[in-house]
């Protein structure tokens, strides 16, 4: 059959799409793309050109009544995912998905099981701050209900860790995943579903207590939303795992906000009011991205949409439990075109350092920016990075992550060379940066596996993951990397079994 596919942005590219399609529903790689905001083409769960996350063709291709509202992570747009469609694909691949679930764990990659249909795992990554635990989440797992894997690792080998985590208390498809982040000893971990409720989102959290997970409260929402906020966009986590932030990119019309919460006794309780920037221009997108130092007085917030799709961040400290925010916002220099800044943040754990990604810069090749503190002024620290060895129109910046002393940063590129994806490291001495070594491509990868959509540090900047939510017919996994004496090479891929 033939799909057809509006493009609804009025920006540059195609206004149609059109594919054929046999058996399994997959139109042609690279269909849809424009010129500005990353787009990957509708197959494997990418940007089909609107922003809409797909298994499969792009999106509007049924009635409203068969469709699925689904947010793009560090995109800031909404768009459109066909039912009718996932159903279909699920009926056909999910025996074969589920299977090669079960046996494709060469080379690095992590793949948790009792998946059900393309779960996109890998769509966001966070490792403890020993790199001992490791926590992969999926999105669209049965059928954008979503879910996390936790994995541990002893020595070199790495096994999962109890069942997938699915938040109780979920209204709808909540695309439990969306964002996920670990506290430093990995006993606590956030799990973000922007989708829940109607895309109110909300945010889960979990507590390890002798290997055992177990769901700590009531999913977590925000007071002071206007609108549909999608809370859970994105997610941190203070070291001892008692601060949490929560991202939510369309509160007020897309203006987006953040909301922190904090733990006493095992209950959580909003903090103060929502976070919102001062000085942001048009639909900013707030919450694209967000992060906690490790003491949780400093948070940093994304907002790619910032001025055009120019993208900015907003630093914010916390005293007496009071939030207010520090200097301007952050806009890195250098910037060409629709960056996107802001897409993806990290800061170091004293909140000295912060990184911002921006995956649109220069024609979508990607970028990233550090930033140093002195005192309670922030400066750029050199100029944009960008990893050599890129191949096309990557999207570095699409993930970023530190390390505890902001001295090694990572970038993820997840559509660097037609989609297989990479990740780049760099390290800083002296207030330089340069990157170490060449690009990171974990192995046994399944297809293009868009190798970077996610990525996490330890706390030493010595083990890295990296998430891949296309490979393997979008059941998507995530690689390890360990790093000695400045070489980086893969882990060994876990065990199965729980």
């Amino acid at each position: 059959m033939t799909l057809k596919c509006i493009n609804s942005l009025g920006r540059a590219g195609p206004s149609v799409i059109s594919a054929t399609f046999t058996k399994v529903v997959v139109p042609p790689r690279g269909a849809g793309k424009h010129d500005h905001l990353p787009t990957a083409g509708p197959e494997h769960g990418q940007d089909d050109g609107i922003h809409n996350i797909s298994t499969g063709p792009p999106h509007r291709c049924g009635s409203h009544s068969d469709e699925i509202k689904v947010h793009l992570r560090r995109r800031g747009v909404w768009g459109l995912r066909p039912v009718r469609y996932w159903l279909a694909t699920f009926c056909m691949v999910a025996s074969s998905i589920a299977a090669a679930g079960q046996h494709e764990m060469a080379g690095s990659k992590l793949v948790g099981s009792l998946a059900v249909g393309p779960a996109e795992q890998g769509w966001s990554v966070a490792l403890s701050a020993d790199g001992g635990t490791a926590i992969v989440a999926g999105l669209a797992d049965n059928k954008l209900t979503g879910a996390a894997w936790v994995f541990t690792r002893n020595g070199v080998e790495w096994t999962q860790q109890g069942g997938k985590l699915v938040g109780t208390g979920s209204v709808g498809q909540a695309g439990q995943g969306s964002s996920v982040a670990l506290s430093a000893d990995g006993n606590t971990a956030v799990v973000g579903g922007p989708y829940d409720n109607s895309k109110t989102g909300a945010a889960w959290i979990y507590t390890r207590s002798g290997g055992v997970w177990t769901e700590q409260g009531s999913k977590l929402v925000g007071g002071g939303a206007i609108g549909k906020a999608a809370q859970g966009a994105s997610v941190a986590l203070s070291a001892d795992g008692n601060t949490a932030i929560v991202g939510g990119t369309e509160d007020n019309g897309g203006i987006g906000a953040a909301w922190v919460f904090t733990r006493s006794g095992g209950v959580w309780a909003q903090q103060g009011d929502k976070l919102l920037g001062t000085d942001a221009v048009g639909i900013a997108s707030e919450g694209s991205s967000v992060a906690l130092s490790a003491d949780g007085n400093t948070a940093i917030v994304g907002g790619s949409g910032d001025s055009s799709s120019t993208g900015a961040a907003w630093v914010f400290t916390r005293s007496g439990g009071v939030w207010t925010q520090q200097g301007n916002k952050l806009v890195g220099t250098g910037s060409i075109e629709q960056a996107g800044q802001g897409s993806a943040v990290a800061l170091s754990a004293d909140g000295k350092t912060a990184i911002m990604g921006g995956f649109g810069d220069n024609s979508n090749t990607g970028a990233a920016w550090v930033y140093a503190r002195d005192g309670g002024s922030w400066a750029q620290q050199g100029q944009k990075l960008v990893g050599t060895g890129g191949v096309g129109a990557a999207r570095q910046g699409h993930s970023v992550a530190l390390s505890a002393d902001g001295n090694t940063a990572m970038l993820g590129g997840p559509y660097d060379d037609s989609d297989i994806g990479a990740a780049w490291i760099f390290s800083r001495s002296a207030g330089a940066w340069t990157q170490q070594g060449n690009k990171l491509i974990g192995n046994g990868a399944v297809g293009h596996a868009e190798q970077g959509y996610s990525v996490a540090l330890s706390g030493d900047g010595n083990i890295a993951i990296a998430g891949g939510i296309a490979d393997n017919m979008v059941t998507g996994a995530a690689w390890v990397h360990s790093r000695t004496g400045g070489v980086w090479n893969p882990i060994p891929a876990p065990a199965l079994g729980f």
